[in-house]
């Protein structure tokens, strides 16, 4: 039968069998609260015990040879072996011999011959006094986690002082590389968003209490609902490198791993950003603002709800952006519009560096972010009203973090915004008919090959957003669809000209699953390809 954690663990000591597995038969141990964890005939076999196990209760005679009842309580004490309770067991010759052991720090004694009765009673007084240590220990523990949370939010926000410092580097591990770690649950989880706001604080709080089982001894890093958003689910992480090291695991590894079991045990979808690592503990606030930066941008459902209306009105969109920042925006837009490298770079680090300021709250990051996105948006449509605005925003929003080569976060957005500029020029230019035929025949021809929208892209020089664009106005179809039907319409002839065996067939139109081949070509086709080979064959 399973134990439950929280029964209290006791060694008997005896050095008479019969009397140990007396004790043990007497009474429901597990009904009482407890369980017994070990035996022992005298002192120094219950020391080697106790070296591999932590008790709760030790239930031990007072004379037993090579080491006596009181030797064995007093060496536990003197050596500070243990916290354990002591209960003997002693008959009326030894009264004013257990006494001596109270002295010690015995809390009981039982006379023998042991009466049921009088030792349910000294277990219950006992388990009551353990229940109110432990509500005092918890009680203490959670205005410790509380003040340690508080000391770790002023350096988040970058407004600490020594005492906060000092605190924090006194309580935390922490390695010379530490960065902030953002996780959510996401609202775009259909099945929590339909939850009431106390259920979706509950399903919130298990997400903190299932980190802190993961994390183990390094729960203390974890910050419960550091948004403070009416409509954000989080926590925070306070992350070390060694957190990975310790699982053989890089941190991105380490990310995943941590995501996948959270999103396992509380059933709901978890999202995660982290912001760079920084050199100490003292500059989290900079990647904690890098984190809540990439946040907005891949997160925030209220901006991709939002999207398409606010490109095609950007005038109802500038009032989201504070003062100080509108003309730095402004300066990128224009810079990106007449595409004029040098500006583009030049507000970019300005821009960047203005919003890893401490003095901006974090929702002005978000509603700055959002303003670019939809001007961005806004610059796209007016020269294409034809554009699919969702697919254009996720694209923007994806293209800032998703290459693992790419260096840092700064970088990364520089990146976009380049990448950005060069698909505006394209929609400028709007002259793809040849290569949009040159690309038909190259997939007509090489379509068994693993072909993607960014390797023809990068092949006949087009951005591989607008190339998905292109796809989708022209053929009604995304780019992997039109690819599985050039694979599926090849199949098929090939069954109907050739002897092959269907599962070559797949490899030779590019599928290495069988099974997925079948359910693709069942999609287009109707019925399965031995079937469909069948049916025409047969007339």
């Amino acid at each position: 039968m399973l134990v439950n954690d929280s029964l209290l663990n006791i060694l008997l000591v005896d050095d008479e069998p019969f009397i140990r597995k007396g004790l043990a038969a007497l009474i429901d141990w597990e009904a009482e609260g407890y369980r017994i964890a070990g035996e022992a005939s005298n002192g120094r076999n219950a020391l080697q015990l106790m070296v591999e196990e932590e008790y709760d209760l030790i239930i031990s005679d007072i004379k037993m040879p090579e080491m006596d009842g009181i030797e064995f309580l007093s060496y536990v004490r003197n050596k500070k072996i243990s916290n354990a309770r002591f209960v003997f067991l002693s008959g009326y010759y030894d009264f004013q011999y257990a006494k001596t052991g109270m002295q010690y720090g015995c809390c009981d004694y039982i006379l023998k011959p042991i009466q049921k009765d009088e030792l349910l009673a000294a277990l219950r007084r006992i388990m009551e006094e353990c229940r109110r240590e432990a509500g005092r220990n918890k009680d203490n523990k959670v205005y410790e986690k509380a003040y340690l949370d508080r000391n770790i939010m002023a350096l988040i926000w970058g407004k600490y002082d020594d005492v906060n410092l000092s605190y924090v580097k006194q309580k935390l591990k922490l390695t010379d590389k530490v960065s902030y770690l953002h996780l959510e649950i996401s609202l775009r989880d259909e099945r929590f968003l339909v939850l009431s706001d106390e259920k979706r604080r509950e399903e919130q709080r298990k997400l903190y209490h299932y980190a802190a089982l993961l994390l183990k001894d390094r729960a203390d890093h974890i910050i419960f609902d550091v948004t403070k958003s009416t409509e954000c689910y989080d926590i925070g992480i306070i992350y070390s490198d060694y957190f990975a090291k310790d699982r053989n695991m890089s941190s991105k590894d380490w990310t995943v791993w941590l995501v996948m079991e959270l999103t396992e045990r509380i059933g709901y979808t978890i999202a995660a950003c982290s912001g760079s690592k920084v050199d100490s503990i003292e500059a989290i606030s900079d990647s904690y603002r890098e984190a809540s930066m990439m946040r907005f941008f891949r997160f925030s459902s209220k901006s991709e709800n939002d999207a398409a209306p606010m490109a095609s009105n950007n005038k109802t969109v500038k009032n989201l952006q504070p003062d100080y920042l509108r003309k730095e925006l402004e300066d990128l837009i224009h810079s990106i519009e007449i595409n004029d490298t040098v500006k583009i770079r030049t507000s970019v680090k300005l821009i960047y560096s203005r919003m890893l300021d401490p003095h901006i709250e974090s929702e002005a990051i978000g509603l700055n972010i959002q303003y670019l996105l939809y001007r961005l948006l806004g610059l796209a449509y007016e020269l294409d009203a034809n554009i699919n605005q969702d697919e254009i925003l996720h694209y923007m929003k994806d293209a800032v973090f998703s290459s693992d080569k790419i260096k840092g976060n700064e970088y990364k957005f520089m990146r976009f915004i380049e990448d950005y500029t060069d698909y505006l020029v394209q929609l400028r230019q709007n002259n793809t008919k040849g290569t949009i035929n040159q690309i038909e025949a190259e997939i007509e021809n090489n379509y068994a090959q693993n072909l993607s929208l960014k390797s023809l892209g990068e092949k006949y020089y087009i951005n591989s957003a607008y190339l998905g664009q292109i796809f989708k106005k022209n053929y009604g179809c995304c780019f992997k669809d039109y690819l599985n039907n050039v694979r599926m319409r090849k199949a098929a002839e090939t069954m109907l000209r050739t002897n092959k065996k269907i599962y070559e067939i797949a490899g030779d139109v590019g599928y290495k699953n069988i099974e997925y081949f079948i359910n693709k070509f069942e999609d287009i086709y109707g019925m399965t390809p031995s079937r469909f080979r069948k049916r025409n064959l047969a007339r």
